[in-house]
């Protein structure tokens, strides 16, 4: 054996013991965060599952009858008193087929053994209308629990009535302190701790590949994030993508379902996103529950969907993994959750491959990759993430091209840039002036004239064909309705008073963007909007984070940087698609007349914004950290954001 043989296996010796350590710590630490969580129960003598005797109970509103206490006035409240128990879950059980909007007041022990009643907790309960438990998490010793129901609180606006002639009965009670491994949460304890070990190991290696890393935290992260969201509807208009991709899985035959696979499909109160499971435990029977019912192959309900041509290749991902879901005959609320898989995994890869390829705002599209929004849109079912990840590649091969004027184009590079911008602006048209930034592809780069006009002519045909997608239909025969969503709309309403009053209409447009821009390009709507869920309590530090790569992120991988004159084309181009955003909500989703245009959302700048912050990037500033540092601790932070922000909206209220 030569020398360099025997130093090739002591080094994959050393690397061996060096991984395998770090898994074993990674293992033992994430064990024991575990542990410490349960210390205050540990310390308790009494562990279990206690049912609370209904003869205990004072009710105000409620009569006692054999099923339990029912409601018979407009207000009622049952008072549990627990004698300075420690309360790890609290539990109610009922009967009741509609929203149940119920609140807790718990009086605890302070810290110096008294309970005070000034201090009480407060517990918004909401619970989904397939539920028939609830499952409070106190932590705490407890005096009294509190459990008031107002008829005027269930249900949702326009479905009151109704709700409150719904028979509603308190059935049992229960003080939960088993001793249960929460495996959402030791999943993430062990993610942290994983991916610290991670960034720590691989510090040289991210040096050269930030692409990886973004791959890694947003697959890991990522899928704990799909698997601790429920079986619900959770996105802004989930309930229409899935309803497309389920489609798409389906294909040529249609879908035949039953009514508990279509209410997901449709807005319904079954999967109202308002009220979603409060606890682990609600969760596991919500998925039980929609295992159990749901049928995706035999239904009496039959459907073959009319998908927009262009938005087809968008669900692609959702789809796959739906279709091989159905032949496995996977039960229907494992393969709802798997589903929102397929869309991570195609995020992950455009963005991965986009990052890689771009010379320039590496570190830019990372922060822009792994914020809250995004993450969140790339974990539900929608088509954003595919139309932002095939833009932000799309950009990434055309600053490759207008940063290196020396080298020759190729048509196969060419028309790998035109498909980017076809598959990312096909479903959504709104961005298709963003193809005319490759008019910036400077002249020494073509072989001759006649390639030069040639490829400027299909890069000016794309953008027509596009924009015709968008314009046409409406300028050739409008609707007389919009978006029923945005209330009384239409589309022939809206068209009149633009055209007739343009220069009035243009007045209310550019109020209404320069108005809400701020929020929009480096605020709340753009980083920590998630859906139905509660909006990531982290905006500030996403500000910062995103602010200081802008400025420090100026390393690029090619000779030349962006000209003044390509600057002003681009921000001229970006302007072009925000018009067309708020146009288009004008249009579909606000009233005939209004001065406000509804409807637009932060996420509507995402495929946008990379190219909007590199604008503001200068090679005036020099970030003076080794790239070992600096990528490195631009990813931790970022992973560090979306961590801490699933743990206070998603983990806590969801599954606890």
């Amino acid at each position: 054996m030569n020398k360099d043989t025997l130093s090739w296996k002591k080094e994959m010796v050393s690397l061996g013991l060096k991984y395998g350590l770090a898994i074993l710590i990674v293992f033992f630490l994430g064990a024991a965060l575990e542990y410490f969580y349960h210390v205050p129960l540990l310390r308790q003598e009494n562990r279990g599952v206690f049912e609370i005797s209904l003869d205990q109970v004072s009710a105000k509103g409620f009569e006692r009858r054999q099923e339990g206490f029912v409601l018979v006035e407009d207000e009622g409240t049952l008072t549990v008193p627990l004698g300075g128990q420690y309360v790890e879950q609290f539990a109610y059980f009922f009967d009741y087929d509609h929203l149940l909007n119920a609140k807790a007041y718990v009086c605890y022990y302070n810290e110096y053994g008294q309970a005070d009643p000034n201090q009480d907790l407060l517990v918004e309960d909401r619970n989904n209308k397939l539920a028939d438990a609830s499952y409070l998490s106190i932590r705490k010793k407890v005096d009294s629990i509190v459990l008031s129901i107002d008829k005027s609180e269930l249900g949702e606006p326009g479905t009151r009535e109704e709700a409150a002639d719904v028979p509603l009965a308190i059935t049992g009670l229960a003080v939960c302190n088993a001793l249960v491994i929460n495996g959402c949460r030791l999943a993430f304890f062990w993610l942290v701790s994983g991916l610290f070990a991670f960034f720590w190991l691989f510090r040289g290696y991210l040096a050269r590949h930030v692409e990886t890393g973004f791959l890694v935290v947003s697959l890991s992260v990522g899928a704990w994030a799909v698997f601790a969201f429920p079986a619900n509807k959770v996105g802004f208009d989930e309930e229409t993508h899935l309803y497309r991709a389920m489609g798409i899985a389906s294909y040529p035959h249609g879908m035949n379902v039953n009514q508990e696979v279509f209410s997901l499909m449709v807005p319904n109160l079954d999967s109202w996103p308002d009220n979603q499971p409060g606890s682990l435990a609600e969760q596991r029977a919500l998925r039980e529950y929609r295992d159990a019912y749901g049928d995706y192959k035999t239904g009496q309900i039959h459907l073959e969907p009319v998908i927009p041509k262009g938005t087809i290749p968008a669900y692609l991902g959702q789809a796959l993994v739906l279709k091989v879901c159905k032949g496995l005959g996977l039960p229907w609320g494992i393969m709802l959750m798997l589903g929102r898989l397929g869309n991570l995994l195609v995020y992950g890869a455009l963005m991965y491959f986009a990052i890689k390829k771009t010379p320039a705002g590496k570190l830019i599209m990372v922060v822009i990759g792994l914020m809250p929004t995004s993450m969140f849109l790339a974990c539900t079912y929608s088509y954003d993430p595919w139309v932002t990840g095939w833009i932000y590649l799309g950009c990434a091969c055309l600053l490759r091209e207008m940063l290196t004027p020396d080298q020759k184009i190729t048509w196969k590079r060419y028309l790998f840039i035109l498909l980017c911008f076809l598959l990312g602006c096909g479903a959504k048209a709104v961005y298709a002036p963003m193809v005319l930034i490759a008019l910036l592809i400077p002249a020494s780069k073509f072989q001759d004239k006649r390639q030069k006009y040639a490829m400027r002519a299909g890069i000016l045909l794309l953008t027509a064909g596009l924009m015709a997608s968008f314009v046409l239909p409406v300028l050739i025969a409008p609707k007389e309705t919009g978006d029923t969503r945005g209330g009384a709309t239409s589309e022939a309403g809206q068209m009149s008073y633009i055209l007739g009053h343009f220069l009035g209409y243009l007045r209310i447009l550019f109020k209404n963007i320069l108005s809400a821009m701020p929020k929009m390009v480096f605020g709340r709507d753009i980083f920590s909007v998630q859906g139905h869920l509660a909006d990531s309590p982290f905006t500030w530090f996403a500000m910062g984070l995103s602010g200081y790569v802008v400025v420090t992120d100026t390393r690029i991988t090619s000779k030349e940087a962006l000209k003044g004159g390509q600057k002003v084309w681009i921000f001229l181009m970006l302007g072009g698609c925000a018009l067309l955003i708020w146009t288009s909500m004008y249009i579909a989703y606000t009233v005939p007349g209004q001065r406000v245009i509804a409807g637009v959302q932060g996420r509507y700048y995402l495929p946008i914004l990379y190219l909007f912050y590199l604008l503001f990037n200068s090679r005036m500033v020099v970030a003076r950290f080794k790239n070992m540092w600096y990528h490195t601790g631009i990813l931790a932070a970022s992973a560090g954001l979306l961590l801490a922000s699933l743990w206070v909206t998603v983990f806590v209220p969801m599954c606890m």
